[in-house]
């Protein structure tokens, strides 16, 4: 199996059609499903790609992508989470909080810096918002929480990218600025984890360095 991370590799695409629906909070890949090796072979080649064009997946395997994606570990099942999806002429308001952000900062920012902070939310034609919505529980912190919204938004990359379609998980000072959080609509014990912009990679990007696995994984006791 190859994990040298080609930026060439082109992910298996799945028919949306081939996805069974079995019941409620299921789903199945039907004829199509791959063995276990394709799936690693994806994860092992999984990269992020900031420069994001039309077309993103249409609704029918967006909405098999999103209930598969909510299949992880969650502590009590809180289902501690919620998502916003933007696309389309909504962006633009997006766009308008991401001013606003930009003014409450600096008042004085001129026209240049407005429309700089307005096109950072037509970067992808999808946009998915992954808010973290704690619960108070004796038995699961805030941490836990916040991990298992994470490992929703990551499942969504990850199926994003083995259908073909690109994806960037971004964060930065949108995450935590109160306009973009109070004009998106978020409670007071909810917490904004990233921006999933969602798309057609415009061109393959620079090759990612190799990965060793011994720099990460080690068996314990670690021998000296």
């Amino acid at each position: 199996m190859d994990l040298s991370f080609d930026r060439h590799y082109t992910p298996p695409s799945v028919n949306p059609k081939s996805f069974v629906k079995k019941s409620e909070g299921q789903v199945d890949m039907g004829s199509n499903a791959n063995p276990g090796k394709n799936f690693i072979e994806i994860m092992g080649q999984r990269r992020s790609f900031p420069r994001l064009e039309e077309p993103a997946p249409d609704k029918e395997l967006l909405d098999n992508i999103f209930l598969s994606s909510l299949r992880v570990p969650d502590h009590m099942h809180l289902r501690p989470w919620r998502f916003l999806i933007i696309g389309g002429d909504d962006r633009n308001y997006l766009g308008d909080l991401f001013i606003k952000d930009c003014l409450q900062k600096d008042p004085n920012a001129g026209e240049e810096a407005c429309e700089s902070a307005r096109k950072k939310a037509l970067r992808a034609p999808l946009i998915v918002v992954g808010i973290a919505h704690y619960t108070d529980h004796p038995k699961v912190p805030e941490i836990e929480q916040a991990l298992a919204t994470g490992c929703v938004l990551n499942n969504i990359g990850l199926a994003i990218y083995s259908c073909g379609y690109g994806s960037v998980w971004r964060t930065g000072p949108y995450t935590v600025s109160s306009s973009v959080s109070e004009g998106l609509g978020l409670n007071s014990n909810e917490q904004i984890l990233g921006f999933l912009y969602i798309g057609t990679p415009m061109k393959a990007d620079r090759p990612m360095k190799a990965i060793k696995k011994d720099d990460f994984f080690k068996c314990w006791p670690a021998k000296v």
